[in-house]
């Protein structure tokens, strides 16, 4: 049960602690790091998907998205066919835009590519100097919508050829997985003897509260 948290999160003082769902998101994932490929590229595609929306409207759709992406095995979705995506476009449970389900498989397939060599975690910590950012924000709204770290990545994975990857888009995924340490009750900080951290401010002027892997109903 978390008991130091933002007072000004919209949708943690909505739901938190009575919405299961929500509970799980903000007890076990919300900006704690992660090295599990399948949890980086089920946020990555979520946030493909919120893009234009709002992020409650997805975590809603999130049962039905994972079920419809075969549970996010990065190497089944990349394999997806055109009759495959001719399905997804036809399930009412889904959020169903085809430039961003494509995406998702366009995505899919880049790293899986990627994991023929090594983690696609191993790949982002490379990219990052193996640096974790810890924000300090006494209220969410203070928290910044894009940092100097998220706009650098979001340019190298566009680079890359990885699609729906806005500078932020790619700062709020990098707040929910922890690449960007973000949380009050200060879960999350990675260890010094594990990987190095800044504990610094953030990069970029604050924004509105409509960031950082999730955004006001």
């Amino acid at each position: 049960m978390i008991t130091t948290w933002f007072d000004d999160d919209p949708l943690f003082n909505r739901y938190y602690p009575y919405d299961s769902a929500y509970r799980y998101y903000f007890d076990h994932e919300w900006s704690l790091p992660t090295d599990q490929d399948t949890h980086l590229f089920e946020f990555l595609s979520l946030g493909g998907f919120a893009a234009g929306l709002s992020w409650s409207g997805v975590l809603k759709k999130r049962p039905a998205l994972t079920t419809a992406f075969s549970d996010w095995q990065i190497d089944v979705v990349a394999a997806y066919d055109e009759a495959h995506i001719t399905k997804l476009l036809a399930n009412p449970q889904l959020i169903r835009n085809r430039r961003k389900i494509m995406a998702v498989i366009h995505n899919a397939q880049l790293i899986h590519q990627i994991q023929q060599t090594r983690s696609f975690a191993d790949y982002l910590w490379q990219l990052l100097n193996d640096q974790q950012l810890v924000l300090n924000a006494p209220h969410f709204r203070d928290l910044p919508r894009t940092t100097i770290t998220g706009d650098q990545l979001a340019r190298h994975l566009h680079q890359a050829g990885f699609q729906f990857v806005g500078p932020v888009t790619v700062n709020a995924w990098l707040v929910n997985t922890g690449f960007i340490a973000a949380r009050p009750d200060q879960r999350g900080i990675i260890n010094a003897n594990t990987r190095i951290i800044s504990p610094v401010q953030p990069l970029l002027p604050p924004r509105s509260p409509h960031q950082l892997g999730h955004f006001e109903p």
